[in-house]
């Protein structure tokens, strides 16, 4: 097993180009996945209201009450300057003053010119604010038109406002699949563009540097047969391909432990790890017809971001033009990500067995005419040399 050890030892010097990505991977999926589990409360907004009342009578002391109840009373100095400066300083949202005769305006039903106040024009502060105050002005004039004085209708109101009700969110903006939510689909599609880029940059250059002819004319000189050469470097390749997918399987189960050993989970995985076979037979097809090592870094980035671009890894293949996605159709990452999306029921993609099976069929037929290639790329490689 002597050319396993060698091949074993030349990797272990070029691990630390796979493991830059690989850490780099994983740290974006960890803050994209901890990000999205500390965005899905919804949390109220409380302002910073100032309030002068100089109507001074019941209603308008029901009024400050009910805004007290959902927002926060700060006291300010009086004058225009200390409320811009207020303004100025964030140290409140809505400088508001209850101006006199408000009460007798409101029993008429007259809503015109009962406050004035100072605010950030057009901030989001301003249109709530206004969104609280005119519900409440609403449910007033609404009670007084049906027959109620003013003291009731204030405290219907403020009765009304404080009735809870329930609600279900429904996010028609993303996916909102229990079984394999839109943090686990984003790790499986950005998986595709990992693989390629970590076995090319780091798979590639140990076996140029296994298959020079130096090497190979050292090692023919021993009495390690052909075959056994050529097995102990397959041993050795397969060993990293699936030591890198079980490293990556292991963050997915510590990342998405829930969805990743269900039903879609599975898939998912079955997904990834046919697309590793494809991006192993093209390692294997660059490592036979690359010059040298100083250009496997410019090749992996070229083809991994070339195919993750026009395929829709990066971007929604929604959003890609017609023209790009029949590109993109031409390469198997195409039918990764649809495979995934139908799992994830995201880009108009619905799930059926027999369409991802398609998809599934199509990247090992991808992977089998790799294969096909490699192997008349590196006869035509050895003919030539023998030849000269």
């Amino acid at each position: 097993m002597q050319v396993f050890k060698t091949f074993m030892k030349v990797t272990k010097k070029k691990l630390h180009i796979s493991m830059i990505y690989i850490i780099i991977f994983v740290s974006i999926c960890v803050a994209m996945t901890l990000t999205s589990s500390s965005t899905n409360e919804f949390t109220d907004s409380k302002l910073d209201i100032s309030i002068t009342d100089l109507d001074n009578s019941e209603a308008s002391r029901a009024l400050a009450d009910y805004i007290a109840r959902s927002n926060k009373i700060v006291k300010l100095g009086e004058g225009k300057d200390k409320a811009l400066d207020a303004l100025y300083y964030r140290r409140a949202d809505i400088i508001l003053t209850i101006n006199e005769g408000y009460s007798e305006k409101l029993e008429k039903g007259d809503t015109e010119g009962l406050f004035s106040d100072y605010r950030i024009p057009g901030s989001y502060s301003a249109e709530l604010f206004d969104s609280q105050l005119n519900q409440y002005i609403s449910m007033v004039t609404a009670c007084t038109a049906g027959g109620s004085s003013l003291e009731e209708a204030c405290e219907k109101a403020a009765e009304l406002s404080t009735t809870e009700i329930e609600v279900e969110t429904v996010s028609f903006g993303k996916n909102i699949n229990a079984d394999y939510d839109d943090d686990i689909a984003a790790f499986f599609q950005y998986l595709s563009y990992i693989l390629i880029v970590t076995l090319i940059a780091g798979l590639c250059p140990t076996l140029l540097i296994m298959m020079s002819r130096d090497i190979r004319n050292r090692t023919n000189c021993s009495c390690i047969t052909v075959t056994s050469q050529m097995s102990q470097i397959v041993l050795g390749t397969v060993i990293f391909v699936v030591g890198l997918y079980l490293l990556l399987m292991g963050v997915a189960a510590v990342l998405f432990r829930d969805m990743l050993f269900n039903e879609k989970g599975l898939l998912a995985m079955l997904n990834g790890f046919v697309f590793l076979i494809f991006s192993m037979m093209l390692t294997l097809l660059i490592a036979v017809i690359a010059p040298s090592t100083n250009v496997i870094n410019m090749i992996a980035i070229v083809i991994s971001l070339g195919m993750s671009f026009l395929c829709g890894v990066f971007v929604p293949q929604s959003l890609l033009s017609g023209v790009v996605l029949n590109i993109g159709k031409f390469l198997p990452a195409y039918w990764y990500v649809r495979a995934n999306n139908m799992l994830a029921g995201s880009n108009g993609e619905i799930f059926s067995s027999k369409e991802f099976m398609l998809c599934i069929g199509i990247e090992l037929a991808f992977s089998v005419v790799l294969f096909c290639v490699t192997l008349i790329a590196a006869k035509t490689k050895q003919s030539s040399k023998s030849i000269s």
